[in-house]
């Protein structure tokens, strides 16, 4: 089954909060490195494309026997819409399936992505795309207004409706959909949540100088090949 799959890596060289970020000293390693061992290490010799206007990270995809796209410019801005660069990225895969991986989420576990792969294809018949999500159980308001809750009648916070939010530590979807319209998450899709601090995104600095923290600490915070 994994023959179907890539799995796609996107770097870009500039990043706006933290200088060189994806190639940055991250623990003992770096973001895009600790991402592309993963991969390697759980699944031998499934396809990888890397794809990056960045020529560090483009030597470290090789060390990786992965798949190389020079970025075009044009999909390296930071002006066009992530679904055109979505597109360009679904027109360079030939499987059926992309699994796709950022490396700002360093603390992903070994067993989540595993199953992750094995629940998209359980499920095919039912969802045309998988994502890891983030439970909120916060009391949310909108435009003065309360989102999931009533103010005159105030529910404990475990009692709160659950929102997913996003996090994108993986994106399972079909190849065909992501080319046609555009995106990694369709409207009907399974969701596999996670928790801190395997949901954490590498965004801006504190961010990065907390999760180095944690990886630097990894055996006494968190085991990102444990299987519980």
């Amino acid at each position: 089954m994994l023959d179907n799959f890539t799995f796609v890596v996107a770097v870009r060289k500039g990043s706006k909060r933290v200088k060189n970020k994806n190639i940055k000293k991250f623990g003992d390693s770096s973001l895009i490195e600790l991402k592309l061992d993963q991969i390697r290490r759980l699944f031998k010799s499934v396809k990888i494309l890397v794809s990056s206007d960045c020529p560090k990270c483009l030597k470290v995809a090789r060390k990786y026997k992965a798949m190389i796209d020079v970025r075009e410019k044009k999909y390296a801005s930071n002006s066009i819409p992530m679904k055109q660069v979505y597109k360009y990225l679904a027109k360079k895969v030939k499987t059926k399936f992309v699994c796709y991986l950022h490396v700002t989420s360093p603390f992903l576990k070994d067993i989540t992505l595993k199953k992750s792969i094995n629940l998209f294809t359980k499920n095919l018949k039912k969802f045309n795309s998988l994502a890891t999500v983030t439970t909120l159980k916060e009391y949310m308001w909108q435009n003065g207004k309360p989102l999931n809750y009533n103010p005159n009648n105030h529910p404990r916070s475990q009692d709160l409706k659950k929102i997913f939010a996003l996090n994108f530590a993986v994106n399972i979807v079909t190849t065909e959909y992501m080319k046609s319209f555009g995106r990694i998450t369709s409207d009907k899709y399974y969701p596999v949540v996670i928790d801190f601090p395997e949901n954490i995104d590498i965004d801006n600095k504190w961010q990065f100088i907390i999760g180095d923290y944690i990886k630097k600490n990894t055996n006494k915070f968190f085991n990102i090949r444990n299987d519980n």
